[in-house]
């Protein structure tokens, strides 16, 4: 096992993430390595997978999902099923318009990932789906039939 001195800034060890810099505030606190949240604005954990939230969200916002509209770590409940959304960011009624999972560059975005967020879809029937580990990201687009389908392309915000 390799050894890492606390002082080091870990993010050294983790794989370059295929988005734009997030512009993150990082620091070293006496509770360990810590990023201020773009959303939450506070300091968190400086933790793989909220490395990538963090590039995500700040992906969003620069391709115009209202910042002011996310929701970090969203609970959800269907039937017997307890979640969150890792981002969850609303339209102007309230409802989600689009709902991401997140994991660390390390997990791999397998079918577990992807129907775990179909699973929190379940609750809310969000017209847009995603997955991204930040190496791979994956979308999903609901049709007018419904009926979600892998897309291409980066989700885009109705417009207002």
């Amino acid at each position: 096992m390799t050894h890492h001195r606390e002082d080091e800034d870990p993010r050294g060890r983790w794989p370059e993430l295929k988005f734009e810099p997030a512009g993150c505030e990082v620091r070293r606190a006496e509770a360990g390595w810590q990023l201020r949240c773009l959303i939450r604005r506070r300091w968190v954990a400086l933790e793989p997978e909220e490395w990538v939230r963090q590039h995500v969200v700040a992906a969003l916002v620069s391709s115009g999902w209202a910042a002011g509209r996310m929701v970090l770590e969203h609970p959800v409940r269907f039937g017997a099923v307890d979640g969150r959304i890792d981002i969850a960011v609303f339209d102007r009624s309230g409802k989600v318009e689009l709902a991401v999972e997140v994991k660390a560059p390390n997990v791999a975005l397998d079918a577990r990932v992807a129907e775990q967020v179909a699973r929190y879809d379940l609750a809310v029937s969000a017209p847009w789906l995603m997955i991204s580990n930040g190496l791979r990201t994956a979308v999903w687009q609901r049709g007018a039939d419904g009926v979600l389908a892998q897309s291409r392309q980066w989700p885009a915000p109705q417009a207002e």
